[in-house]
């Protein structure tokens, strides 16, 4: 159960900070607030807000398990009383296909995580074995002591590559930093000498899923503030991936414009109160 402490101008910028850096959702975690910000007099004694966030424990396994067992049997699922016979049968063809990749949100009442919306794809080890992306990537991880089995898909938005290892978090690096650097090494592979680019995606765990649905949620949490004070908000720098991720979250929001200010790597998002025509 990971407990971390995050700072901010405001209560609410360091909880952004520390949702976005963790890579979870307000409900998956417990808020205290250590200290308040406080502005100090003519600049002076300023005080930065502290705040601890908490994941959320899960209910255990085996606590899920004894509640199935005194369901009574006709009411239980087909699915479950199939049992694995019943999985196979909806794995089709291509067996070699995993299941376990990703990490969703957590459900509310069984505590186990839901598939994100972006595990609806159908990833494919087979398909990975045939993409020189994917076994440069392998290599790569080779190199690095690490052990990795790679499903791949080719979407309308390029080649996304998943890695499931026993070091998930390993790869993922503080605020995805190590699954971006790996991101634009494969990428950098992948169009070398191609006319025509083609974006490259990693992830593991469900990061990017997670990370995207953070990010958006609290883009709209900020946005209904702007809209409500009529001040603008600087979010914290973001590299671009995550910039696209806000502007997209607040394109249609009603009352607010979004535009980035600064030079990498300090390059932010600001929201901003949409002045009538």
């Amino acid at each position: 159960m990971r407990s971390m402490e995050f700072s901010g101008r405001s209560v609410d910028e360091a909880i952004f900070h520390g949702l976005v850096e963790m890579g979870v959702t307000i409900d998956e975690v417990e808020i205290e607030t250590l200290q308040d910000e406080s502005k100090g007099l003519f600049g002076f004694g300023a005080k930065m807000a502290v705040v601890r966030l908490t994941e959320r424990e899960t209910p255990a396994v085996m606590d899920m398990e004894q509640i199935r067992q005194q369901e009574p049997r006709e009411e239980r699922p087909a699915r479950e009383r199939g049992g694995r016979n019943n999985e196979r049968r909806e794995r089709g063809r291509g067996g070699r296909e995993r299941e376990r990749f990703g990490r969703g949100r957590r459900d509310e009442q069984t505590g186990r995580r839901s598939r994100p919306v972006a595990e609806s794809y159908a990833y494919s080890e087979e398909l990975a074995e045939q993409m020189p992306a994917a076994q440069f990537l392998k290599q790569i991880l080779e190199k690095m002591g690490i052990h990795a089995t790679l499903a791949a898909v080719e979407t309308d938005g390029g080649l996304r590559i998943r890695m499931e290892t026993d070091t998930d978090g390993l790869l993922i690096g503080r605020r995805g930093e190590t699954l971006d650097a790996l991101q634009y090494l494969v990428s950098l592979y992948a169009n070398h000498g191609r006319q025509e680019y083609q974006r490259i995606t990693l992830d593991t765990e469900g990061y990017r899923a997670r990370r995207e649905e953070t990010l958006a949620r609290l883009a709209r949490k900020e946005a209904a503030q702007v809209r409500s004070t009529g001040r603008s908000v600087t979010l914290e720098p973001m590299n671009p991936y995550e910039r696209r991720i806000l502007h997209s979250a607040l394109q249609d929001f009603d009352g607010v414009t979004t535009y980035s200010e600064g030079e990498e790597p300090n390059r932010c998002v600001i929201i901003a109160p949409k002045q009538d025509d």
